[in-house]
């Protein structure tokens, strides 16, 4: 019987540390690990300025460092930079700063007093999308590719990272229209497949997808691409490249181009979908939330109009 020799397991250890790594950090989507990076970054150069210990940070540390971000960032990315300072600490094994009593009655009043001035993004309604495609010159590539990006990430209601990893393989048509896998989920839920179905009208997300592989003769690899000054189809889309998109035509309708970003066509479709009865399951079956949390915002913000008491005045 042979015998594995001692330096073996080590090298058997360190190829299973290296894998349990791997995982770890492929735990978050591309872009929370990008985030993480970043703020973490900008805590540790603060802090070397100050001249004070990032790892592990003092309550102190934490309440000035948040302080002043308060005046010039959003509350969204202070809690943001607080979560990646915690992931921090969690790594190195160090209990999250975010425990302290202290920053937690920080953080709750600049909620209060800033939390309340952001202004979040329109939804991208169903009742512009088709003002929005009539704006697409679709007799050029780039504009059969826009209308295909535009309609299935409606559809979708994808996430922009999630549009722009889908490959031509991720896709399979069926009677009833077109599956989708999605891959690249903020959730990292490998199973998830989305359902888009034939519209059989000139908005058709299906019909549009096939159009635009038929034109940018695309047989592999990434569905969306970026097309150069040539009209020569070249490498995937960036997940930026969505919300400029998505700003170019809503500027050419006449509307401000600053009130919408990529995001608009998933809470677009959700709020649209709530609008016109869809249920809570059947909007986050599409969605891909785990949880009703932020779908009960889009329900909320779709059934606002509906059934809403002021319309008694209709009766004066």
């Amino acid at each position: 019987m042979l015998v594995p020799k001692e330096d073996s397991f080590l090298e058997i250890e360190k190829e299973q540390l290296e894998k349990i790594n791997f995982y770890i950090q492929n735990s978050k989507s591309k872009n929370t690990q990008k985030s993480y990076a970043s703020d973490w970054r900008h805590f540790t150069e603060w802090c070397e300025k100050t001249n004070r210990s990032p790892l592990p940070a003092s309550a102190g540390t934490i309440c000035l460092y948040i302080t002043e971000l308060a005046d010039t960032h959003k509350y969204s990315t202070i809690k943001r930079r607080l979560s990646s300072i915690n992931m921090a600490h969690r790594l190195k094994k160090c209990p999250p700063p975010s425990k302290q009593i202290e920053v937690q009655t920080l953080m709750e009043g600049i909620k209060r007093e800033i939390g309340s001035k952001q202004q979040p993004k329109k939804a991208l309604m169903l009742q512009v999308l088709p003002n929005l495609v009539n704006k697409i010159d679709t007799s050029t590539l780039i504009g059969i590719r826009d209308k295909a990006i535009l309609l299935l990430g409606f559809a979708l209601a994808s996430r922009r990272t999630e549009l722009v990893s889908i490959n031509i393989e991720d896709l399979e048509l069926n009677d009833f229209g077109m599956d989708v896998r999605v891959r690249e989920t903020k959730t990292k839920n490998d199973d998830l497949v989305k359902g888009v179905v034939f519209t059989y009208n000139e908005f058709c997300p299906v019909r549009a997808t096939q159009e635009w592989i038929k034109a940018g003769e695309i047989t592999s690899g990434a569905l969306f691409r970026s097309i150069d000054r040539h009209g020569n189809v070249k490498e995937r889309l960036s997940d930026k490249s969505i919300a400029l998109i998505v700003k170019k035509y809503i500027e050419e309708l006449g509307m401000n181009a600053n009130d919408f970003a990529a995001h608009s066509l998933r809470s677009g479709l959700s709020t649209s979908a709530a609008m016109m009865g869809m249920t809570e399951i059947a909007i986050m079956k599409q969605t891909g939330h785990k949880t009703r949390e932020m779908v009960d915002r889009y329900v909320q913000a779709g059934l606002r109009y509906k059934n809403n008491a002021s319309s008694i005045l209709k009766n004066l």
